[in-house]
């Protein structure tokens, strides 16, 4: 039974149909398979818009010199520990 997303009584079987080359029935088996993985990929990307969504929401109440200061403080810091570890060779960075 091929894998497609479809009920076996959908199936063409016509004589007519049976002329149709075999290159050309797994062509179609191939785009129906494409079809269904697009459509998957396509509910994931909905899913990342909505979480990201809500993370700038999120950032978007974080405002104030508190957070400024908060996440300035991280990248000031993340910074230095990096350069620190560069310096002594750490990591992969050249």
């Amino acid at each position: 039974m091929p894998d497609l997303p479809m009920p076996t009584d959908q199936y063409v079987t016509r004589p007519e149909f049976l002329a149709i080359r075999e290159d050309v029935k797994q062509i179609e088996k191939d785009m129906a398979i494409a079809n269904v993985r697009q459509a998957t990929a396509q509910n994931d990307l909905d899913g990342i818009k909505a979480v990201l969504n809500d993370i700038k929401g999120e950032l978007k109440t974080m405002r104030g010199w508190r957070q400024f200061l908060l996440t300035g403080g991280i990248g000031v810091g993340w910074g230095v520990f990096q350069g620190i570890c560069h310096y002594f060779g750490f990591g992969s960075a050249p």
